[in-house]
């Protein structure tokens, strides 16, 4: 083969792979195009993304904030549900202690009704004024009076329209014409081993820069309203305790009531309290024992006497408090009046 030949053919290759170069690099500045629109569709989408993931969270925070608005809507809705339940409980009690109240009073009513008019047609056939006969009367019309009272009473502290009328008198003197006469009741009762003392040896002589050589006390207060209190505290302690003594003090504030209570002026208070001996009281009854109609289990009476007491008190702009007597037997309600 001849040197033309040669080149003939070799020039003849080269042109052919210059072509297929050719058309390679159209094929690649094709490719790369196509590469580039690519990136673009990439980017986009990435950007796209980009903002879907932003709306994400957003929606996230939105969603997390509405959850947690749902949740204090829906504790909201729980206590306002639990409120709801209390208080138709209370309704319910409040309903059922009305009707046993009405139950009660009726009882009360009926037991010295009968009983005076059975005495009093004794009277009328036998012709005559026998005095036990007229003392069963006389008491039993007493027990009228105070049950018809205790409901006045009632109606007036429903309507705040409990009236004080206050005057300046000596609380021992009272406490003690209260003791005497009580006294007089458990001697004629079955209680022949209880006993009713007053002490007032822990008093200080504060009140109202009044001389007294004898631990008076001088308070200014409505003292029908006083001794109706105390008239209370001692029935119930009566009803309460079988044997042993029941204790009327009359004292001043201790600090460790003082720092409890809050008051500043609490420490001028007289605090007036009434212990017995008795079996005591469940203290998870200390909360309701004043509250209206409330009885204890076992116990008679119409549930007014301490719901009563406390509205007295508190119309004094004192305070009443029931609690168990520490190391012994029995409960101990006290109640402050300002001097």
């Amino acid at each position: 083969m001849s040197v033309k030949d040669f080149l003939e053919i070799k020039t003849g290759e080269f042109l052919a792979k210059s072509e297929d170069l050719k058309e390679a690099n159209v094929s690649l500045r094709l490719s790369n195009e196509k590469i580039k629109v690519k990136v673009e569709q990439l980017k986009k989408t990435k950007r796209h993304l980009t903002e879907i993931e932003k709306n994400l969270v957003i929606a996230n925070t939105d969603l997390s904030e509405a959850n947690d608005k749902l949740t204090i809507i829906n504790d909201e809705m729980l206590k306002v549900t639990s409120d709801l339940t209390k208080a138709n409980e209370e309704i319910k009690q409040q309903s059922l202690r009305q009707k046993e109240f009405i139950d009660i009073t009726a009882h009360e009513l009926r037991t010295p009704t009968q009983s005076i008019l059975g005495y009093s047609e004794l009277i009328l056939s036998e012709q005559t004024t026998n005095i036990e006969y007229i003392k069963v009367i006389a008491r039993n019309a007493n027990r009228i009076e105070k049950l018809v009272s205790n409901i006045l009473d009632m109606a007036r502290i429903d309507n705040f329209n409990l009236e004080l009328t206050k005057e300046q008198f000596n609380l021992s003197s009272l406490i003690s014409t209260i003791v005497k006469d009580f006294r007089n009741q458990i001697k004629y009762s079955n209680k022949k081993n209880l006993d009713l003392i007053y002490d007032n040896s822990t008093i200080l002589r504060f009140n109202l820069n009044q001389e007294n050589n004898n631990n008076d006390v001088f308070i200014k207060a409505d003292r029908d309203r006083i001794a109706q209190v105390i008239i209370n505290l001692v029935d119930n302690a009566i009803k309460n305790t079988d044997s042993g003594k029941i204790t009327i003090i009359t004292t001043t504030a201790d600090p460790t009531h003082i720092k409890e209570n809050g008051n500043p002026n609490y420490e001028k208070d007289v605090i007036i309290k009434v212990r017995d001996s008795g079996t005591g009281l469940d203290s998870n009854l200390f909360s309701k024992i004043f509250s209206k109609f409330f009885t204890t289990s076992g116990r008679s009476g119409t549930g007014l006497g301490l719901f009563i007491s406390k509205a007295i008190v508190e119309a004094h702009d004192g305070s009443i408090w029931v609690e168990n007597n520490n190391g012994e037997r029995g409960t101990t309600f006290s109640f402050t009046i300002p001097t």
